[in-house]
């Protein structure tokens, strides 16, 4: 085979996986700055890690931000979506002492405290969902999060409108959203790679 041959065959998937990258990029930006939360049966916050010294700044402003979608009118109930990480208590137990010390009635929460990833926070909060009749969601997260959690909640039948946190340390912080961003490609990848083979 002429080298030049070699060169094409070789060059073609480079510029298709740069360009994917992009388009993903994009795309992900996109979906996490214009997603806007509506009326739905539940709350959905994906908690985020907690520290030594307590709740990080990250589950701190999914925390805020649910209560300000509380606040709104836009869902009742709360599920907290998270296990636990590398200090106790699980996200899900930090969080809902957050909700409690701002005055949410404990029966209008619903912990989730198994998931170690977004697959399962949110195949485990739809069987929530399911055990109380919830139809519909907002998902709280980062807005660099917010494309694949909705995916991944419409694939598992979960109607879903995402609430992007932008307040999120990890969003306004220019160089971390970017970092982050480009982790989420390679996730989104991953993802549709299990769609397709599971």
């Amino acid at each position: 085979m002429k080298l030049w041959k070699i060169m094409i065959y070789a060059t073609i998937p480079l510029i298709l996986s740069i360009l994917w990258v992009l388009y993903q990029y994009r795309s992900i930006s996109l979906t996490g700055e214009t997603a806007k939360p509506e009326a739905a049966d539940v709350i959905i916050i994906l908690v985020a890690a907690v520290w030594p010294s307590g709740p990080s700044p990250v589950l701190q402003a999914r925390t805020e931000h649910g209560l300000n979608i509380y606040a709104q009118g836009l869902g009742d109930y709360f599920i907290l979506s998270g296990g636990l990480g590398l200090h106790p208590p699980t996200e899900a137990e930090a969080m809902n002492q957050e909700l409690l010390e701002r005055n949410i009635e404990p029966n209008s929460i619903f912990l989730e405290k198994r998931s170690t990833s977004t697959m399962e926070n949110l195949m485990y909060s739809k069987q929530i969902m399911s055990e109380q009749g919830f139809k519909t969601a907002v998902i709280v997260t980062d807005p660099f999060h917010i494309k694949r959690a909705l995916l991944i909640a419409e694939d598992i039948g979960i109607t879903a409108f995402g609430a992007p946190t932008k307040n999120s340390p990890l969003y306004t912080n220019e160089d971390l959203r970017i970092r982050y961003a480009i982790r989420e490609v390679f996730a989104i990848t991953w993802f549709y790679f299990y769609r397709i083979f599971n």
